[in-house]
């Protein structure tokens, strides 16, 4: 058991804890007096009569300051498990705000993911690489507000609905899913696709007019030849009995389709960022089409898509084409070289190929891909999910 010295000095260190109090006495006299009461409850000493009131006062005093000991220490768990309460409280309150802002945050960001592989069918970038036996694509078209450049839109829509369906409700879906001001030319149009025959039959109403010059017509020979030589279509039918005036073109009944090679730049201004045709002369060669992607037509918002800096040696050997990168060069960013690499895909499936094999990559990966293994080249550009 502690000895009296012990709880004398207990008792000294917790009244040295105590709150500053307005007492007259010296804490010297307390001491002694709180030391006089153990001695006596230890030794049952009985003082004589004549100084009963110093001991009862003694009494009444440790009492009292026991009794406040007491309280002071049992308010003192009650404050430290209130305040341990309260602290566990407290990060409880942060730690749940803390993981629902995480889960907030996590389903934001995996909300945006969701919505961007739904834009793209599953797919990364800004082509379809392929779709499902439970999807298909409604090649769709728009231009810049010049009328310069072919811009490929893709829908993706259900492969049960059948493609006329789309097509001639499609300048609603333009307007509504589209984010360039769409410069649609068959306003009123009704198709039919004959597959048979290889031919679309499109019904114009009859106040139609292209009106413009020669770069609307061609505009309207293009836009019609994106949209339906992917399917293997080869001409347009005109059924309105009298044709249709198509300017430059003169009054005609059909239209041949051509699919025509074509290189791949970057239309982009504050809101947009697709793919566009860059239309190629007939006899261009593949590593010609892709020095022409080297270069921009900035007054039309039309940027390269292959660096300036990059140098590359190309050989085509059947169905394959092979790009070897010649220089030690660093993409500021993934995203630039993964564009790079789309638009090459693209202009590569233009010109017929089938897959396209890049040599020389660091660590086998250039942007978002992995470089290992040729690379499939993708069915369509600018993904647009209707499903």
């Amino acid at each position: 058991m502690p000895s009296d010295q012990q709880k004398y000095d207990k008792l000294t260190e917790q009244l040295s804890e105590m709150p500053q109090v307005k007492d007259q006495r010296e804490k010297e006299e307390i001491r002694q007096q709180i030391y006089a009461k153990i001695h006596q409850n230890k030794t049952h000493f009985k003082p004589p009569k004549r100084k009963r009131w110093i001991p009862i006062t003694s009494t009444v005093l440790a009492v009292s300051v026991l009794i406040f000991l007491s309280f002071l220490f049992s308010n003192g768990n009650f404050l430290q498990n209130n305040l341990m309460e309260s602290s566990q409280q407290q990060d409880t309150a942060t730690y749940t705000a803390e993981n629902e802002a995480f889960h907030e945050e996590s389903s934001t960001a995996e909300g945006e993911m969701n919505t961007e592989q739904g834009s793209m069918a599953g797919n990364a970038g800004m082509f379809v690489q392929h779709t499902d036996d439970h999807s298909t694509i409604i090649h769709a078209v728009t231009s810049d507000p010049q009328l310069q450049y072919v811009i490929p839109v893709s829908f993706i829509v259900p492969a049960q609905e059948t493609k006329e369906k789309y097509y001639n409700e499609l300048e609603s879906y333009m307007n509504k899913h589209v984010p360039v001001v769409p410069n649609y030319l068959f306003k009123g149009a009704t198709f039919e696709i004959d597959e048979q025959n290889k031919q679309v039959n499109v019904a114009l109403p009859d106040d139609f007019s292209l009106g413009g010059g020669s770069s609307v017509a061609n505009m309207f020979e293009d836009q019609l030849s994106t949209m339906f030589t992917p399917y293997g279509l080869e001409k347009v039918v005109f059924t309105n009995p009298a044709g249709i005036s198509l300017g430059q073109f003169g009054t005609i009944q059909e239209l041949p389709l051509n699919k025509k090679n074509t290189a791949y730049k970057l239309y982009s201004n504050e809101n947009v960022n697709m793919l566009v045709q860059v239309p190629l002369d007939e006899y261009t060669t593949i590593e010609q089409a892709l020095t022409e992607m080297k270069s921009g037509d900035q007054s039309y918002h039309v940027f390269p898509t292959i660096p300036e800096e990059v140098e590359f040696s190309i050989v085509g050997q059947e169905e394959q084409l092979e790009i070897t990168i010649e220089n030690a060069f660093n993409f500021q960013d993934n995203r630039t070289a993964t564009i790079m690499v789309e638009s090459i895909l693209m202009t590569a499936n233009s010109f017929g190929y089938d897959t396209v094999k890049f040599s020389n990559v660091p660590d086998d990966n250039l942007g978002y891909y992995d470089l290992s293994e040729p690379l499939q080249v993708p069915d369509a550009v600018n993904p647009i999910m209707l499903q």
